[in-house]
């Protein structure tokens, strides 16, 4: 990946890099690092590399479909921030391509997450985005609303649903349900299907 240093910290160092590259409008090394990480990250069988894996491809090919799968890999990994990361590359990507609400209900992931982890920084980068995307997130009570799709999903889960037949009904994988779960607790401060039952009724 890099001439230099202990391999680990190349590998690691990896995402980093392409996402530079891609700025920097060096399509062509970008690719080169993508195909080199490649070589190891899908091998592991680890959520969070092959997450990264897909971010580092949806990055150079600007593909949809790879930030899905990469958020998707994200619900089954351990990394909070990583994810979060990946929220705030697809929202912008979205808000760039004139897709507001569907940026928003990233970005909105993506700055609870920086909030819950106290990275200050990050959060205030999404707070950016969100306010370019037609949000103003400072002005938000502190239960936001959930997206219309969130919202389908926590009146499917109050009503009994398992997490597999709410996939079914709404064209979803379970891990996306998951995930999407995770951010509704987290928006409306309760901790499970319990309290969401009680909070919908």
């Amino acid at each position: 990946l890099m001439s230099t240093g202990h391999l680990i910290v190349r590998v690691a160092a990896t995402p980093f890099a392409v996402e530079a590259a891609v700025r920097a409008g060096e399509t062509v090394f970008a690719k080169e690092l993508v195909e080199a990480f490649d070589r190891w990250a899908p091998y592991t069988g680890n959520p969070d590399w092959l997450a990264l894996s897909e971010r580092c491809h949806a990055l150079v090919t600007g593909d949809d479909d790879h930030f899905v799968r990469s958020i998707d890999a994200h619900a089954l990994g351990s990394s909070e921030f990583e994810r979060a990361r990946t929220e705030l590359l697809y929202g912008s990507r979205l808000r760039r391509m004139r897709r507001p609400l569907r940026a928003r209900e990233h970005l909105r992931s993506a700055l609870d997450a920086f909030q819950r982890l106290d990275c200050g920084w990050w959060a205030e980068r999404v707070v950016g985005e969100l306010r370019a995307a037609g949000e103003a997130p400072g002005a938000a009570p502190r239960r936001r609303t959930l997206t219309p799709q969130q919202t389908r999903i926590a009146e499917l889960v109050a009503g009994g649903a398992t997490n597999r037949e709410v996939a079914a009904t709404l064209f979803l994988s379970p891990r996306t349900v998951d995930h999407h779960l995770r951010n509704i607790f987290t928006r409306l401060g309760i901790r499970s299907r319990v309290d969401l039952a009680r909070l919908m009724t």
